[in-house]
């Protein structure tokens, strides 16, 4: 699959979100909004140790999809020569998630959407969020402070 939006990928390393916004804006953007998903330290009035995150071999490449596609959603259609109608309404997406034993505090999930204005790149932002949790083959596993463990989302994907 071809990817078109910017940085995407699911890594073992640490994510910085400085990192996903370089990757994605550019000088003809006005806005950039970044949505930062961090292990809390609770869940369901329980105390949280770490969260596991699993991602099926796929997960990459449906991400990619799914930044692709909310990315052509939120811009303006194409002219015949390909280029936006209405340049004021580009949008580009990037996102980034981490498997691993994640401890609080430390970032799970980046999601970079920018545009020219603001109303278009929260759009895309909270859409490619939700879009993600629900449609990405990514799993996590909670440890809780009492030895207890669980599986969140299973099911989801």
């Amino acid at each position: 699959m071809t990817v078109s939006s910017p940085l995407v990928d699911i890594t073992d390393r640490v994510i910085d979100p400085r990192e996903v916004e370089k990757a994605v804006w550019t000088s003809a953007d006005g806005a950039m909004v970044t949505f930062s998903g961090v292990v809390r330290d609770h869940d369901g009035g329980r105390e949280v140790l770490d969260i596991e995150y699993s991602a099926h071999p796929t997960a990459r490449d449906t991400l990619a999809r799914l930044c692709d596609q909310v990315a052509a959603e939120h811009t303006s259609p194409a002219t015949a020569d390909g280029e936006p109608a209405d340049p004021r309404r580009t949008v580009r997406v990037s996102a980034v998630h981490r498997v691993g034993v994640l401890p609080v505090g430390e970032v799970a999930v980046v999601v970079v959407a920018v545009a020219p204005h603001r109303a278009e790149a929260f759009a895309a932002c909270s859409e490619l969020i939700e879009r993600l949790k629900h449609g990405v083959p990514i799993w996590k596993r909670q440890r809780f402070t009492d030895g207890v463990s669980e599986w969140v989302g299973v099911g989801d994907c």
